[in-house]
């Protein structure tokens, strides 16, 4: 048993959720917690693989190489920084991958069996917005996925489907926080985040 802490903040292609995670360290670093920021795909070869050749790999290959670059993050550096008694936080995990995947065709129930030994967050923060302005950060910032692509409609599509998978975590028994940013600056949306990860944390250095 560790006394790290693995949070997860997931959400649709641009609702901010990059700016959030590095705003959470910042804060808890604050307050003498010791944070350890990620993110998937990762920076290793996997993880290039699959952020950069969704036009080349589709469906169930894709679906496969995003698992296996899950894997090895978790071997190399999630679970090393929670046996440290770090805070994990990570850009985008499992939710990810079901609603990606599924818009790509790839069945839930493969998507489930795939990832069936991914180690369990102790909170996925789902964060949702307007598609309008989510789909305009994504693009201003450089489309390299072809789930980016689509503008407004796809992202109404995406953001409903984050909305399903955060049921479908719930009664998988997931911790999950569904956040819907609205009009609110990043600091709000951390904020609002906040309580419950401070939470997780006093309680797990506390057992």
């Amino acid at each position: 048993m560790t006394n790290g802490v693995f949070v997860v903040i997931d959400g649709p292609s641009g609702v901010g959720k990059t700016t959030v995670v590095s705003l959470l360290c910042t804060r808890l670093r604050e307050e003498g917690w010791p944070v350890h920021p990620t993110k998937e795909p990762t920076q290793d070869t996997l993880g290039t693989t699959a952020r950069y050749g969704t036009d080349k790999y589709r469906g169930p290959t894709l679906a496969c190489l995003v698992a296996a670059d899950r894997y090895h993050h978790l071997e190399q550096e999630v679970r090393p920084a929670l046996a440290a008694g770090k805070l994990v936080l990570c850009d985008r995990y499992l939710a990810t991958s079901l609603v990606l995947q599924r818009l790509d065709g790839v069945e839930a129930d493969f998507i489930w069996s795939i990832n069936r030994y991914a180690d369990r967050p102790d909170l996925t923060c789902i964060l949702t917005g307007d598609p309008a302005l989510s789909r305009s950060r994504a693009a201003a910032r450089g489309i390299h996925s072809r789930f980016h692509r689509g503008g407004e409609d796809a992202g109404r599509v995406e953001r409903d489907l984050y909305r399903q998978v955060a049921a479908e975590l719930v009664d998988a028994a997931f911790e999950v926080q569904v956040h819907d940013v609205g009009e609110q600056t990043p600091d709000e949306v951390v904020a609002a985040l906040l309580p419950r990860i401070r939470g997780l944390h006093t309680a797990r250095a506390g057992s």
